[in-house]
């Protein structure tokens, strides 16, 4: 109620519905000011699904979970990271969403669209294969993030085991999507990124690990050319890492604030830090 500043009054609001979790929620403020939620089930190291669910009372009820059908021929292990909902100008919502690993299938991404604020749901009609670009690859197209740009194209980051940050381009609202290309300026290991615009500038924001080998710093960097280059790269946390590092981000915009949650694996704690939108633009 502050802000960000303090946090209490916590309270469950889904059970473990899954044989093994619950987990990797994503939390969506409708034009219509319900909120939408994801979340996956997973009952084994070979089945995890998607579902979604509505409140119209600010989280103290939901609708019934809807789950997420894949078509025939996919691994069903199919996933969504947090934060990972959109909703584009024209009200159709889409969620960055990926399906592989288990039974030896290779991880693709995909989008999950619906035209009806979240009552239904449908696969985009093509998949963002990494392999185009390494035909003997086997880690995939991961963990996708989304966001929409000025000219209607819906921009796709992508996580990959090639060095650097993939980038896919949907023109059509998420339907089709161009084969992945790799962004050389953006290092990355093989780590989620998270991308938002900030309603402050109208500037991309991207959290990612600037590091071919491991998943850190926690970085971040401002582009102001929708997402064609990338400038004021800075660390937002560091430290060295024994395994695990940083990833898993949210990015929350409010008022002037940037509230931004990630998981640090080698101390096993989930952090917050709320940063003033401006210190992103400021030089290292």
């Amino acid at each position: 109620t502050d802000g960000g500043k303090t946090w209490g009054n916590d309270r469950q609001i889904l059970p473990n519905e899954g044989l093994v979790t619950t987990f990797s929620t994503s939390l969506l403020r409708l034009a219509n000011g319900e909120i939408l939620m994801s979340s996956l089930s997973k009952d084994s190291r070979a089945d995890c699904t998607i579902f979604f669910r509505k409140s119209s009372d600010e989280c103290k009820t939901w609708t019934p979970r809807v789950k997420f059908e894949m078509p025939d021929g996919y691994a069903n292990y199919t996933g969504m990271n947090n934060n990972r909902l959109i909703q584009l100008t024209s009200g159709r919502i889409i969620g960055a969403a990926w399906d592989g690993w288990a039974n030896g299938q290779p991880i693709v991404g995909f989008t999950a669209i619906s035209d009806d604020n979240g009552e239904t749901w449908r696969k985009s009609k093509n998949d963002v294969d990494i392999r185009v670009l390494d035909p003997d690859n086997k880690d995939g197209a991961q963990e996708p993030a989304v966001v929409e740009l000025k000219d209607g194209r819906i921009l796709m980051l992508i996580r990959n085991s090639l060095g650097y940050v993939a980038r896919a381009y949907s023109t059509d609202e998420g339907e089709t999507w161009s084969a992945p290309e790799l962004i050389k300026e953006l290092e990355a290991p093989l780590s989620p990124q998270s991308i938002r615009r900030l309603p402050q500038t109208g500037d991309l924001l991207l959290i990612w690990n600037n590091n071919k080998a491991a998943r850190r710093p926690l970085s971040s960097a401002i582009s102001k050319d929708e997402g064609e280059t990338w400038e004021n790269i800075k660390v937002v946390d560091d430290h060295e890492v024994t395994s695990w590092g940083f990833a898993y981000t949210s990015i929350t915009p409010l008022d002037d604030m940037i509230l931004l949650t990630y998981w640090d694996g080698d101390n096993s704690n989930l952090k917050l830090a709320r940063i003033d939108y401006r210190w992103f633009y400021q030089k290292a």
